[in-house]
């Protein structure tokens, strides 16, 4: 039999109902199992034992990379990893396209988001058909492991105001603006089409063009950000113009700001000299 084959047995077999919803998690470890007693007991040659070793050491890899996940999420991404091989939880991450997923903070919201994923979804992997509500709990689960800290900034400060607003909304939301701005700091870097003309300077790789010309080079590599402009830094006028206004971002943009240039200056580039000087002026 092959392994849909052989899951379809099993699982008449157990009786199990995988519309019965109470019974979700239990459910999901029983159909991981079934991936293992396939490899590990019915196919029984020896070459097929050696693959399914290697098969075991892939699975348990992945496990690990999606620890952070709950326990429910992560069964799931290892199971659609058995079976199909594919690292299910970056896939579903690039169908995210919203610059403001982060700040998500209620469940309209990420019920609205699963509706407008689980089609493409679909359309690309079509052994998602009928994942619905697992999609639905992936991207809420998602959003929380993306809000994680990372230890490499836990003991971040940028000034007693910002840092009790930034961890009270974490508190409260589940919402880090720390990681928000981080993000939007690296994606903005990556991208000089939309700096400014007045923001945009030739880095010393620019007159080099011509010797890297057989070499695929992203444009920012030739291009540096003038982050000591006063006005409109990293597109934050259009970014918080176009921002959900929620208790935690309203009337915030200053703050941003701040939290941005942090983020730049420590995580996207290394400038501790002019971060010292920069929020010396501010506060």
């Amino acid at each position: 039999m092959r392994l849909e084959e052989y899951i379809y047995k099993r699982k008449k077999e157990d009786g199990i109902n995988e519309y019965d919803l109470d019974k979700r998690s239990e459910n999901t470890r029983i159909c991981v199992n079934y991936v293992f007693e396939y490899f590990n007991n019915y196919l029984d040659t020896k070459p097929a034992d050696e693959k399914t070793v290697l098969h075991e050491q892939k699975i348990e890899k992945y496990r690990k990379m999606t620890r952070d996940y709950d326990s429910e999420v992560q069964d799931w991404l290892v199971s659609l990893y058995a079976s199909y091989g594919k690292y299910m939880h970056k896939y579903l991450m690039k169908f995210i396209v919203d610059d403001y997923f982060l700040l998500y903070d209620s469940e309209p919201e990420f019920r609205s988001l699963s509706y407008e994923l689980y089609p493409k979804a679909v359309k690309s992997f079509k052994f998602l058909e009928g994942q619905s509500e697992m999609i639905y709990l992936f991207i809420k689960d998602a959003h929380r492991v993306k809000n994680l800290f990372s230890p490499y900034d836990q003991g971040f400060y940028i000034s007693e105001g910002i840092n009790e607003w930034i961890n009270d909304t974490y508190k409260k939301y589940g919402v880090n603006i720390y990681n928000f701005c981080y993000e939007w700091a690296r994606h903005f870097y990556e991208y000089p089409d939309k700096w400014p003309k007045g923001h945009k300077q030739k880095s010393e790789n620019y007159e080099k063009r011509a010797e890297y010309k057989n070499i695929k080079l992203s444009d920012w590599f030739y291009w540096d950000y003038d982050y000591k402009q006063k006005n409109n830094l990293f597109g934050l006028d259009s970014l918080y113009r176009s921002m959900p206004k929620k208790i935690f971002t309203r009337g915030k943009k200053q703050e941003f700001k701040v939290v941005l240039m942090y983020c730049y200056l420590h995580g996207v580039i290394s400038d501790d000299e002019y971060w010292n000087s920069y929020i010396e002026n501010v506060f």
